[in-house]
């Protein structure tokens, strides 16, 4: 089935049996079609989560797991938060959830450097989930275009974790200009806002 027909089929079975935890498997089985053609139902997700958050004994790490790889890819989003909250603690303590809590935290304190070293022992965890590593590229992007106007290649480099012809690309594609050593990112409502605090030293214009 394509992945909008199942999410018709899966919305439907939310309203009417949201609440019916006989439905888990359904839903875990619908986490791994969204792994696999690479699609995304946030609603659903939760839906199970609380199943596991009211019958700890059922809470299947590996799903959750799952759940939260593409709930980070979902960032500036508030996704990974809300999935925190319905997860039961027995598998917040499972090192799995821990590392992927620990990407999160990285990711949200914009800690890039550290999130790639992390996420380099987390492979086993996200090499299974297509598009990891773009969407959280996007992220990153999105928050060096609303931070810097001129930033350091090197710098740049290890933000994405690459180098040469893969960042090259990445320049390209968003209209980015080298210069010597240094990469200037073209004027937008963020950036310009930034820089313009930095320099008066935050005045409240009235």
């Amino acid at each position: 089935a394509m992945a909008g027909e199942l999410k018709e089929k899966i919305q439907e079975l939310l309203s009417e049996r949201r609440f019916d935890p006989t439905i888990a498997p359904e839903l875990e089985s619908y986490v791994e079609e969204q792994v696999k053609k690479e699609f995304y139902d946030l609603d659903a997700n939760l839906a199970l989560l609380r199943f596991y958050q009211y019958s700890p004994s059922t809470a299947k790490v590996p799903i959750i797991s799952k759940i939260l790889v593409k709930a980070l890819m979902q960032l500036p989003g508030t996704d990974f938060m809300l999935c925190m909250y319905l997860i039961p603690v027995t598998a917040q303590k499972d090192p799995s959830i821990e590392t992927l809590k620990t990407l999160a935290d990285k990711l949200e304190s914009c800690m890039f450097k550290q999130f790639w070293t992390e996420a380099a022992n987390a492979k086993a965890l996200t090499d299974a989930i297509p598009k990891f590593e773009e969407s959280i590229r996007n992220y990153i992007v999105g928050i060096v275009a609303a931070t810097y106007q001129l930033i350091e290649r090197e710098e740049l480099e290890g933000y994405l974790n690459q180098k040469g012809g893969d960042l090259d690309a990445v320049l390209t594609a968003k209209k980015w200009i080298v210069e010597g050593g240094d990469v200037r990112i073209p004027l937008n409502e963020y950036n310009e806002a930034s820089v313009k605090l930095k320099q008066e030293g935050i005045n409240f214009e009235q």
